[in-house]
């Protein structure tokens, strides 16, 4: 689907795939965490750097755990070593209310399983969170708490979206797929 794409992802990093449809935008993040072997090229990560799918821990979300136990116990959660006022207050900062924490995840809207969602993503560890459209069928709320929680996140974020106003509150660098093999790097301040 594409050729000739080369690309340093660096800590604070903020990267968006843009494209039409059917373009490769998702199979290059699929190629990246391991989902699918490329054809050609080589992947390689820094040694010791972990990243995260945001989609994967999104669609492995235990519907029956509540709000405050599955960001609590998510394996290598940040959360382990964090005092509880501090996990609160980040909680808080993704409008979690104390009420909220004892909800289980099943009666929550998509954009509330979302912000669960990204919650475990931003105390996983991990120092690159990989989302494909992360603001399908969110609210303009979950939208706005998601973008404001990558933007402070320190590690490099790497994201699929047609969501121009997200990509242009996020990004600050594009990956773009035209339409034909070749895919352009752009600086994100208007550059298409």
């Amino acid at each position: 689907m594409f050729v000739g794409l080369s690309f340093d992802l660096q800590r604070g990093d903020r990267v968006a795939v843009l494209g039409s449809n059917g373009s490769g935008k998702s199979t290059l993040l699929d190629v990246l965490i391991g989902e699918t072997e490329a054809d050609a090229g080589t992947v390689r990560w820094a040694r010791g750097v972990r990243f995260v799918s945001y989609n994967r821990v999104y669609a492995e979300l235990d519907l029956d755990d509540t709000v405050g136990h599955a960001v609590n116990a998510y394996p290598d959660s940040l959360a382990f070593t964090a005092t509880k006022k501090s996990v609160n207050r980040f909680l808080s900062m993704l409008q979690f209310s104390e009420a909220d924490l004892q909800q289980k995840i099943g009666t929550l809207s998509g954009g509330q399983r979302a912000r669960v969602a990204i919650a475990q993503c931003l105390l996983s560890g991990a120092a690159v969170i990989v989302l494909d459209e992360p603001t399908n069928h969110l609210d303009i709320t979950s939208t706005q708490v998601m973008e404001r929680a990558l933007t402070h996140f320190p590690g490099a974020v790497i994201v699929v979206s047609h969501d121009r106003f997200f990509v242009d509150k996020l990004a600050d660098r594009l990956l773009v797929f035209d339409g034909g093999p070749r895919v352009r790097e752009v600086a994100a301040t208007g550059a298409l």
